[in-house]
């Protein structure tokens, strides 16, 4: 039998987080750094900065969760607005345009793409420059979906918009970043081909 899991209540930890109960936060920290981190490294391409952004939003968590009241806006949307906010501060801070094209260090490309299926690589590659073409806000959503899991209603919530909004650019988003992976991968081909 293999290791038992605890059930997570995420009504009940954040009921107890509120009055300070600390392994409470501690839970739902661990819950959500993960996702939150892995935004933060898409949208900035630092590993450094994704921390420093990661440990803002958890911070600014504590210190206004026991204001949080779930009025329809899930706890992971309210904190992923929190972390959107994070990320417009450091950009402001750091007059980067969000539209930019993100250039990953060796490092982070080798943390997003891992080593563990080392025949996807290249595929993997491929995606995170395709990903540095899209408009920030389609770039945002994608990232929001596959890098931090949330599905579109609660996408929506995080960037003030309707969930058919967001289905409807999440297609077109998705729509553009296949023509992207399939031009270079045409290019690719019309490459060796002429290695030939």
């Amino acid at each position: 039998m293999g290791p038992q899991v605890q059930e997570f209540d995420e009504s009940a930890l954040i009921q107890r987080a509120k009055t300070g109960d600390r392994v409470a936060q501690g839970q739902l920290y661990e819950h959500y750094v993960d996702a939150v981190y892995r935004y933060m490294l898409y949208r900035t391409g630092n590993h450094q900065t994704a921390e420093d952004l990661t440990a803002e939003v958890f911070s600014q968590m504590l210190t206004a969760i026991e204001r949080y009241e779930d009025r329809g806006v899930p706890f992971g949307v309210w904190l992923f607005r929190i972390a959107r906010a994070r990320l417009v501060d450091h950009w402001r801070l750091n007059k980067r345009q969000q539209d930019q094209v993100i250039n990953f260090s060796d490092d982070v490309e080798e943390f997003l793409i891992g080593t563990e299926a080392p025949d996807l690589r290249h595929e993997y590659a491929d995606l995170i420059q395709a990903l540095g073409y899209l408009t920030a806000a389609e770039r945002e959503i994608i990232l929001l979906r596959f890098a931090s899991g949330m599905n579109n209603p609660d996408i929506a919530m995080v960037v003030h918009s309707n969930p058919n909004a967001v289905k409807s650019m999440m297609y077109r988003a998705l729509r553009k970043l296949r023509g992207i992976l399939s031009n270079q991968e045409q290019f690719y081909n019309d490459v060796e081909d002429g290695d030939e």
